[in-house]
Protein backbone atom coordinates (compact mmCIF):
# COMPACT_ATOMS: atom_id res chain seq x y z
CA UNK A 1 0.00 0.00 0.00
CA UNK A 2 1.80 3.24 -1.12
CA UNK A 3 2.45 6.07 1.76
CA UNK A 4 -0.62 8.57 0.54
CA UNK A 5 -3.40 5.79 0.76
CA UNK A 6 -2.01 4.73 4.33
CA UNK A 7 -2.10 8.32 5.15
CA UNK A 8 -5.89 8.78 4.13
CA UNK A 9 -6.94 5.33 5.71
CA UNK A 10 -5.05 6.94 9.28
CA UNK A 11 -7.11 9.62 8.73
CA UNK A 12 -10.42 8.55 8.20
CA UNK A 13 -9.87 5.87 10.91
CA UNK A 14 -9.49 8.95 13.54
CA UNK A 15 -12.55 10.62 12.28
CA UNK A 16 -14.30 7.92 12.09
CA UNK A 17 -13.04 7.89 16.18
CA UNK A 18 -13.03 11.47 16.84
CA UNK A 19 -9.78 11.59 17.82
CA UNK A 20 -8.85 15.21 17.01
CA UNK A 21 -5.06 14.83 18.23
CA UNK A 22 -4.01 12.38 14.87
CA UNK A 23 -6.49 13.94 12.65
CA UNK A 24 -4.34 17.16 13.71
CA UNK A 25 -1.14 15.31 13.06
CA UNK A 26 -2.39 13.71 9.70
CA UNK A 27 -3.35 17.01 8.02
CA UNK A 28 -1.37 20.01 6.49
CA UNK A 29 -2.11 23.59 8.30
CA UNK A 30 -3.47 25.34 5.68
CA UNK A 31 -5.68 22.15 4.72
CA UNK A 32 -9.03 23.23 3.22
CA UNK A 33 -12.42 20.60 3.73
CA UNK A 34 -14.79 21.28 0.59
CA UNK A 35 -18.70 19.25 0.78
CA UNK A 36 -20.77 19.66 -2.18
CA UNK A 37 -24.75 20.16 -1.38
CA UNK A 38 -26.22 17.59 0.32
CA UNK A 39 -29.30 16.47 2.74
CA UNK A 40 -27.16 17.77 5.73
CA UNK A 41 -25.11 20.68 4.37
CA UNK A 42 -28.20 22.12 1.50
CA UNK A 43 -25.81 24.96 0.55
CA UNK A 44 -22.45 23.01 0.69
CA UNK A 45 -19.33 24.57 1.79
CA UNK A 46 -15.96 25.38 2.53
CA UNK A 47 -14.15 24.94 5.58
CA UNK A 48 -10.33 26.08 7.09
CA UNK A 49 -8.18 24.04 9.21
CA UNK A 50 -9.61 25.62 12.21
CA UNK A 51 -13.28 24.75 11.40
CA UNK A 52 -12.37 21.07 10.32
CA UNK A 53 -11.40 20.77 13.81
CA UNK A 54 -13.51 22.86 15.45
CA UNK A 55 -16.36 20.79 13.88
CA UNK A 56 -14.28 17.19 14.72
CA UNK A 57 -14.04 18.43 18.37
CA UNK A 58 -18.35 19.50 18.32
CA UNK A 59 -18.65 16.06 16.95
CA UNK A 60 -16.54 14.64 19.57
CA UNK A 61 -18.92 15.72 22.12
CA UNK A 62 -21.51 12.79 20.81
CA UNK A 63 -23.76 14.83 21.42
CA UNK A 64 -25.63 14.19 17.86
CA UNK A 65 -24.04 11.25 16.91
CA UNK A 66 -22.67 8.33 19.53
CA UNK A 67 -20.57 6.83 16.70
CA UNK A 68 -19.53 6.62 13.27
CA UNK A 69 -18.23 4.12 11.16
CA UNK A 70 -16.74 4.36 7.53
CA UNK A 71 -16.56 1.14 5.18
CA UNK A 72 -14.22 1.72 2.84
CA UNK A 73 -14.70 0.56 -0.66
CA UNK A 74 -12.38 1.14 -3.96
CA UNK A 75 -9.41 3.36 -3.24
CA UNK A 76 -7.64 4.93 -6.53
CA UNK A 77 -4.51 6.95 -6.67
CA UNK A 78 -3.14 9.69 -8.55
CA UNK A 79 -0.14 10.90 -8.19
CA UNK A 80 -0.61 12.93 -5.16
CA UNK A 81 -4.57 12.60 -5.37
CA UNK A 82 -6.20 9.93 -3.37
CA UNK A 83 -10.34 9.18 -3.84
CA UNK A 84 -12.18 6.70 -1.93
CA UNK A 85 -15.70 5.40 -2.22
CA UNK A 86 -17.17 4.22 0.66
CA UNK A 87 -20.11 4.35 3.15
CA UNK A 88 -20.48 5.95 6.40
CA UNK A 89 -22.47 5.17 8.91
CA UNK A 90 -23.76 7.69 12.14
CA UNK A 91 -25.56 6.24 15.03
CA UNK A 92 -27.82 8.95 16.34
CA UNK A 93 -27.47 10.22 19.65
CA UNK A 94 -30.69 12.35 19.18
CA UNK A 95 -33.85 11.67 17.25
CA UNK A 96 -33.98 13.58 13.57
CA UNK A 97 -36.73 12.73 11.01
CA UNK A 98 -37.21 9.46 11.35
CA UNK A 99 -34.38 8.30 12.80
CA UNK A 100 -34.69 7.77 16.60
CA UNK A 101 -31.69 7.27 19.11
CA UNK A 102 -29.92 4.42 18.40
CA UNK A 103 -30.78 4.15 14.46
CA UNK A 104 -28.26 4.87 11.90
CA UNK A 105 -28.08 7.32 9.34
CA UNK A 106 -26.49 6.44 6.21
CA UNK A 107 -24.11 8.00 3.37
CA UNK A 108 -23.02 6.81 -0.04
CA UNK A 109 -19.59 8.51 -0.12
CA UNK A 110 -17.02 9.93 -2.41
CA UNK A 111 -13.85 11.12 -0.81
CA UNK A 112 -10.98 12.98 -2.65
CA UNK A 113 -7.86 13.88 -0.74
CA UNK A 114 -5.08 16.34 -1.88
CA UNK A 115 -1.61 15.16 -0.38
CA UNK A 116 1.09 17.07 -0.30
CA UNK A 117 4.57 16.94 1.98
CA UNK A 118 2.80 13.59 3.68
CA UNK A 119 0.29 15.64 5.29
CA UNK A 120 -3.60 15.79 3.93
CA UNK A 121 -3.91 19.63 2.06
CA UNK A 122 -7.87 19.58 0.96
CA UNK A 123 -10.67 17.16 0.96
CA UNK A 124 -13.69 17.25 -1.32
CA UNK A 125 -16.29 14.94 -0.28
CA UNK A 126 -19.62 14.08 -2.27
CA UNK A 127 -21.92 12.54 -0.15
CA UNK A 128 -25.35 10.66 -0.15
CA UNK A 129 -27.63 10.37 2.20
CA UNK A 130 -30.27 7.79 2.48
CA UNK A 131 -33.27 9.33 3.17
CA UNK A 132 -34.01 10.34 6.67
CA UNK A 133 -36.95 12.59 6.42
CA UNK A 134 -40.12 12.07 8.27
CA UNK A 135 -42.65 10.38 6.81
Amino acid sequence: MSENIELVKRYVAAVERFDLDEVEQLIDPEMTFQELPNRIRPAGGRDDHAAILAGLRRAGERKVLSSQRYVLGDIIEAGDRVVVEGRWEGTMAVPLGRLQVGDKMIAHLCMIFGIRDGKIAWQRNYDCYEDFSAK
